[in-house]
């Protein structure tokens, strides 16, 4: 999951739409090839679940034969909710000493069956509160997870050579664009149609990893029962594109009862994390994901957290040729490719 390996596209499965990045990673800095978007089929997720995979590997090879992609070998990855993320500190030793030594005591760590899952993990630095010991990250995926998304992507016409982790694609994307932080704690928080993923990095690593059960889904679902539309039409309201007269105070009241939640389920997280590691303070919060656009989003996070925010957008940092194409639009969906950006900056083995 940790290596860097040829370029690879960089697939991201959302329950609402695939984001699809093809990267020249040989320039410095990268070079943007091929980038889209496609909407998702209603049926295809369920409570942010694959439902009907045939029609995610439809929508997959729709988008990758609009861009005209030639390119087959892709980069995806699974859910942080499929996926046990863990730092541990083991006596300092070689990473040959470590694997033996892993292959032995899994089962400590790891809350499945051993045989139900792959497993990862990178030595991060010498512990800092113990001597002659040394932090090491352990991931563990659930096998049927990665088996389920590695089918997904071949029915789309395309080879899964990575499946990597949408926690670390993130990182990755945040590393290309802004480079390390070796002062402060950051927050990455990614917030899709269904889910949010939160990441705190330190110096390069992420230290805290979580799922929030937030998204913009639930301000769609909000405005189709309010105003009785069809999920379709709840969501061109949503993005301000429907020509419906509807009470500008009632979809207010939606808008900002909705975000009072999610930053209400953020603060939770953050408090958690600050339960945990009390002396490394966030810095900044960096949004991304197709719901980090709402108006005032970003301003409402600053002034609930007290801290800094910024709507990350990794494809400002990248070379295109504005012939190709629009500004305007690479600005637009920049924020909502953060994990598929992350994952072309992938290689093959």
């Amino acid at each position: 999951m940790f290596g860097k390996k040829d370029s690879l596209l960089g697939l991201d499965i959302g329950s609402h739409s695939i984001k699809l990045v093809q990267l020249n990673t040989t320039s410095t800095p990268p070079r943007l090839m091929n980038i889209g978007l496609s909407q998702m089929a209603g049926e295809a997720f369920v409570e942010g679940r694959v439902n009907r995979s045939e029609l995610v590997g439809r929508s997959i090879q729709q988008l990758a034969n609009h861009l005209k992609i030639k390119e087959k070998a892709a980069a995806s990855s699974i859910s942080g909710y499929e996926v046990m993320i863990k730092k541990i500190d083991m006596p300092s030793m070689t990473e040959e000493e470590l694997g033996t030594r892993m292959q032995g005591e899994l089962g400590q760590y790891i809350p499945y069956n051993i045989d139900e899952v792959d497993v990862d993990y990178q030595i991060l630095d010498l512990s800092k509160d113990r001597p002659n010991f040394m932090e090491v990250l352990l991931v563990a995926a659930k096998k049927e997870s990665v088996s389920e998304y590695a089918s997904i992507v071949r029915g789309g016409g395309l080879e899964p050579v990575v499946v990597d982790v949408d926690f670390f694609a993130l990182s990755n994307a945040f590393e290309a664009a802004y480079g390390i932080n070796n002062e402060d704690s950051i927050a990455l928080l990614d917030i899709g149609a269904s889910k949010a993923i939160m990441n705190i990095v330190l110096r390069g690593v992420p230290i805290f990893t979580r799922g929030i059960s937030i998204g913009g889904a639930q301000i769609t679902e909000r405005i189709r029962d309010q105003f009785d539309l069809s999920h379709e039409e709840a969501e061109r309201v949503k993005l301000g594109e429907s020509s419906l007269k509807l009470s500008p105070a009632e979809l207010e009241d939606i808008f900002v009862s909705t975000v009072r939640k999610w930053l209400a389920e953020f603060k939770r997280a953050v408090d958690f994390y600050y339960s945990n590691f009390p002396d490394h303070r966030i810095a900044k919060v960096y949004l991304s994901g197709g719901s980090c656009r709402i108006a005032g989003l970003d301003q409402a996070f600053r002034d609930h957290m007290n801290l800094d925010v910024e709507i990350f957008n990794p494809l400002k940092q990248v070379e295109y040729d504005d012939k190709v194409f629009d500004p305007d639009y690479i600005d637009y969906v920049g924020p909502q490719t953060a994990i598929a950006f992350g994952l072309a900056l992938r290689k093959a083995n």
